[in-house]
């Protein structure tokens, strides 16, 4: 539906709507809540008031009080969002209250495919319980030519069933004989119907039948992307966008069918229910995108409303009313910018998004939010009340008010109207002593009377705000499961002095993504301690966060954090040679930017944020040495950077010790995050690749986000040591260096210069040789050190056949050297590799009239 109608709306000039306040009938107010949404796709409403706003990209925002908190609820992960594919249905457990179960339909990458699932999370504070996601159902696999007609929406039943609405994955009709929509053994083109934990209910209308796919409800669907469920009376109303003449609102029973691809819109076939409803997109209207039954627990619209089912029309930009008892269809709402789904409020309210844009791909940050209420002749209805603050002398002051149904405001102190503050909040620029007490509430208005807000008490002190500060752990700190964490801190005061242990109050809290758990709750009387850390999550984008607030004798509070991250980071280590980068310098813990250094914006990948990573363009490529001696994991976020909005399409892929571990598939802008992890147990290099996807690298700003390596420390240094050099008379033109470059001299007797260092090599250690020495056969002709087990190369010059204990346990890297000697000669070394544990190593003699081989150490 997303993308598809979105193509549909290109035939319908006379609707090219833009954002703004909504026609509502006498005694409706419209009110926009929030803004920047990309391609806002589903909506609820908790039972607590809250409102859970869903993007196609899996991310989720929540509305409290009717503002939109800063943090996301969550970012689901590996969501494919390409045209009508992603994240589109949302529903809270009917025991929300005490279970706290949120369901969650998504279309997510599986390997070289993907299919829709239904994820359950749990809630707590605002955002997901660590590690509560769980697939409770999967689909089939969606067709890979498929784009669109995902269905998506979720709705509890009277009965406690999950229903849920399956599109039929086809992008044409198909011959009624092999459609998905008539096939009982397919899922797509259905309504579903499954039990709290996935499994199927006994009671399901083809439970028995020989090879029906088991959860059908009812079927002949082409694409029910809304439906509701009437309260009482369990009645099923969905709407099935139409293919290009009919939307339909159908009845939906027990075992029905609707007749997809046979027909659309009304009909008179007995094989066939009719839709209750349908209407001809001759009329401007082109898919059904959001419904509701007029049912809340507390009704505010008039009592005319009770039990009607409102529809909402993606290209006409309205909501109307459907009488369920004959079917008499009212217009409601009018002018919305093409809205993409409603929910129904337990109070009565009526939420709606708007996508405020016709077609192509979103634009970032273009939806809305917004929320119809009833007023008819009552007084606005106060929805946040000004909080009451306390202020240092000299500092500025705001209070801020909302009210449904208010057309003006007027703020008061001390019951007495301010001259000119009659907008939603009010500012002090600096506080005065006489502005001690005062108590401060505004007046919302409309022509039906005025609301007074709770008064908010302003306290202005003169004691000063103490100074808390962190001196343990340090930012560069990083851990792991079962580490040790010593913390410690400072409180100063320019009242008090230094500040006792009983003003420090420490609190832990474990962060994911753009949301925390807690794990140390506040505790105060102590300016150090420390604690262990417990087994984290497996995710890439994750660390702590520890708080420090420290009070004064006078009350003031003043608080500071440090994150620390788990080891080891991407952006801590060192990569060995020189970085490919297609643009510009890669960049540590920002995204990639442009040609200078440290110029990224902060990495964000589908909305999503992250603290540590790599910033790169394609094409890329970046080496790592991992010694041999990690035990766990590569585990990293990738994704296109937001800052370049929908463009970029990138590949990413990991090799360990030069064999393919990873393959992300083509990315793009429009893409939210992958999550990988490639176990690196035993692996000596870890190399991060980013191609430009065959079509050009604009830009194609890639991000390993939040990438670290699990189960190791850091990675060995390489160190050589005792050189024996057998050829006595050339000996002392042989000497061990550091950081192979090009440019450098390669023998201690010649002036013969590097011209080509592959990255594989460069930054090495590695050893000076005389070209003299080329001609010694003692056996061994070189001994030296190695610290810790490395990988050792040997430069064979291509002019003779290479020495004899060159042999099969030496793999041709594939990589040359090139030189360039003093007569202007060039050339051409081939490398090869053989691991050596920490010890001694030995080589044999060249015995050859052609140059001395090299040595280099990894």
């Amino acid at each position: 539906m997303i993308a598809r109608l979105f193509a549909a709306a290109l035939l319908l000039a006379g609707f090219a709507l833009t954002a703004g306040a909504a026609t509502v009938p006498v005694g409706f107010t419209d009110r926009q809540i929030a803004t920047g949404f990309t391609s806002p796709t589903a909506l609820t409403a908790l039972p607590d008031g809250r409102v859970l706003a869903m993007q196609q990209n899996g991310i989720i925002r929540i509305v409290k009080g009717d503002v939109l908190l800063a943090a996301n609820f969550w970012g689901v992960p590996n969501v494919d969002s390409t045209n009508e594919r992603g994240c589109l249905g949302i529903v809270p457990d009917p025991q929300f209250a005490t279970n706290k179960f949120i369901y969650i339909y998504c279309t997510i990458t599986n390997g070289t495919a993907s299919n829709n699932r239904i994820i359950r999370v749990t809630e707590a504070n605002d955002t997901i319980v660590a590690n509560s996601q769980v697939t409770i159902f999967q689909l089939p696999n969606v067709p890979s030519a498929t784009r669109w007609h995902m269905g998506g929406a979720l709705r509890f039943g009277i009965d406690g069933k999950l229903y849920v609405a399956v599109g039929n994955h086809e992008d044409n009709p198909q011959p009624p004989a092999t459609a998905n929509s008539q096939n009982l053994a397919s899922a797509f083109g259905k309504i579903l119907r499954i039990n709290k934990d996935g499994t199927i209910p006994s009671d399901n209308p083809y439970v028995g039948v020989a090879g029906a796919y088991t959860a059908i409800w009812n079927l002949g669907h082409r694409n029910p992307f809304s439906f509701d469920i009437q309260p009482v009376t369990g009645r099923l109303f969905s709407g099935d966008v139409g293919q290009g003449t009919w939307e339909e609102v159908n009845d939906g029973t027990r075992g029905g069918n609707y007749g997809w691809p046979e027909f659309e819109g009304p009909e008179n076939d007995s094989r066939f229910s009719p839709p209750f409803y349908a209407y001809n997109h001759s009329t401007g209207g082109c898919a059904i995108t959001g419904v509701a039954f007029y049912n809340p627990v507390t009704a505010q619209f008039p009592s005319s409303y009770t039990g009607k089912f409102l529809f909402q029309d993606f290209c006409q930009g309205n909501i109307r009313t459907l009488d369920p008892a004959n079917a008499a269809v009212a217009n409601f709402v009018g002018g919305i910018s093409f809205p993409t789904n409603l929910a129904l409020a337990n109070d009565g309210s009526l939420y709606y998004m708007a996508r405020n844009q016709q077609t192509g791909n979103p634009n970032p940050g273009g939806g809305t939010l917004s929320k119809i209420t009833y007023t008819g002749s009552q007084a606005p209805r106060i929805t946040v009340n000004p909080q009451s603050q306390t202020i240092v002398l000299g500092s500025p002051v705001t209070f801020t008010v909302a009210a449904d149904g208010a057309t003006s405001y007027q703020w008061q102190r001390n019951g007495t109207n301010i001259s000119g503050a009659t907008a939603t909040s009010y500012t002090i620029a600096s506080t005065v002593t006489g502005d001690n007490g005062a108590l401060f509430r505004a007046a919302a208005t409309n022509s039906f009377g005025s609301t007074f807000s709770s008064d908010a008490t302003l306290t202005v002190t003169t004691n000063h705000f103490p100074v808390a500060t962190i001196t343990l752990p340090t930012a560069t700190t990083e851990f792991a499961s079962g580490s040790v964490i010593n913390y410690s801190g400072t409180g100063t005061d320019t009242e008090d002095g230094n500040l006792p242990a009983s003003a420090f109050t420490w609190q832990v809290d474990f962060q994911h993504d753009s949301h925390q758990h807690p794990f140390i709750p506040a505790t105060t009387g102590a300016s150090s301690g420390s604690f262990t850390v417990p087994d984290f999550e497996s995710e890439a984008n994750v660390w702590l966060r520890i708080f420090l607030t420290v009070k004064d004798a006078g009350g003031q509070t003043n608080s500071t954090s440090r994150n620390i991250y788990p080891g080891t980071q991407l952006s801590s280590l060192t990569p060995t040679g020189t970085p490919v980068n297609g643009w510009g310098p890669i960049e540590k813990d920002r995204s990639n930017g442009e040609q200078a250094a440290g110029d990224g914006k902060p990495m964000i990948i589908g909305g999503i944020p992250f603290n540590k990573g790599l910033g790169v363009h394609a094409p890329s490529d970046v080496r790592f040495n991992l010694g041999g001696t990690c035990t766990g994991n590569f585990v990293s976020d990738v994704g296109v950077d937001d800052e370049v909005g929908d463009n970029g399409s990138v590949v990413f892929q990991v090799y360990l010790d030069g064999v393919l571990a990873y393959d992300s598939g083509i990315l793009r802008g429009t893409d939210t995050r992958r999550s990988l992890s490639v176990p690196v147990a035993g692996k000596n290099e870890l190399r991060l690749v980013v191609t430009d996807a065959g079509d050009g690298n604009g830009f194609d700003h890639a991000d390993w986000a939040a990438g670290r390596i699990t189960g190791c420390g850091a990675p060995p240094a390489v160190v050589i040591s005792a050189l024996s050099v057998k050829d006595t008379a050339n000996a002392a033109d042989w000497s061990i260096r550091t950081n192979l470059q090009a440019g450098n001299q390669v023998y201690g007797d010649r002036t013969f210069t590097f011209t080509t260092v592959p990255a594989l090599v460069a930054g090495s250690a590695w050893i000076r040789t005389a070209n003299d020495s080329k001609t010694f056969t003692g056996n061994p002709a070189v001994t030296f050190n190695i610290g810790a087990a490395q990988d050792v190369y040997v430069g064979a010059n291509d002019i003779g056949p290479k020495p004899s204990w060159i042999d099969a346990t030496w793999v041709d890297s594939g990589e040359n050297i090139v030189t360039l000697e003093a007569d202007g000669t060039s050339r051409t070394y081939s490398l090869y590799r053989k691991r050596f544990n920490a010890g001694q190593v030995a080589l044999g003699p060249w015995g050859s009239s052609s140059s001395m081989y090299l040595i280099i150490v990894k």
